[in-house]
């Protein structure tokens, strides 16, 4: 009888032989598709961050530029702008043209990036002179 059990023990070990191996690759391959995918989701999150960062300072870039036209043309009615100004996040380009009611100035940011192109953005403003010095900013429009 000893026999008979030692015999089915062993028939038992012989037929489950590897199974820990297995287990132990499912679970290596279950982490590492879990790592995979976290680190997926990081790089995208990452990538997203950097762009709206890109976005917003484009946007102030602009917004530099509309307030320096402001206040150019405070002092000089015949300003007409600039191209290619530069501020430690980037650059901006001002075109001001006169009309009846103040001058309509438009501004685009451009922000610096050191892998793609710069994040650009535009803005346009009227912006009456009150007097020398002092000016007035409406109607403001992001990315006319």
């Amino acid at each position: 009888m000893k026999s008979a059990v030692l015999c089915r023990r062993e028939i038992f070990r012989r037929k489950n032989r590897g199974s820990t191996l297995a287990a132990a690759l499912a679970l290596v391959f279950l982490v590492f598709a879990i790592t995979t995918v976290s680190l997926t989701r990081i790089a995208c999150t990452s990538t997203q961050i950097s762009m709206r960062h890109r976005q917003t300072t484009a946007l102030f870039l602009a917004e530099a530029g509309i307030r320096k036209a402001g206040q150019q043309l405070s002092v000089n009615s015949k300003y007409s702008g600039e191209t290619g100004t530069a501020l430690p996040t980037g650059t901006f380009d001002i075109k001001v043209k006169a009309e009846a009611n103040g001058y309509m100035v438009t501004s685009t940011g451009i922000a610096k990036s050191g892998i793609k192109t710069g994040q650009k953005r535009t803005v346009r403003a009227l912006v009456n002179v009150i007097r020398p010095g002092l000016f007035k900013i409406k109607k403001w429009v992001d990315n006319p």
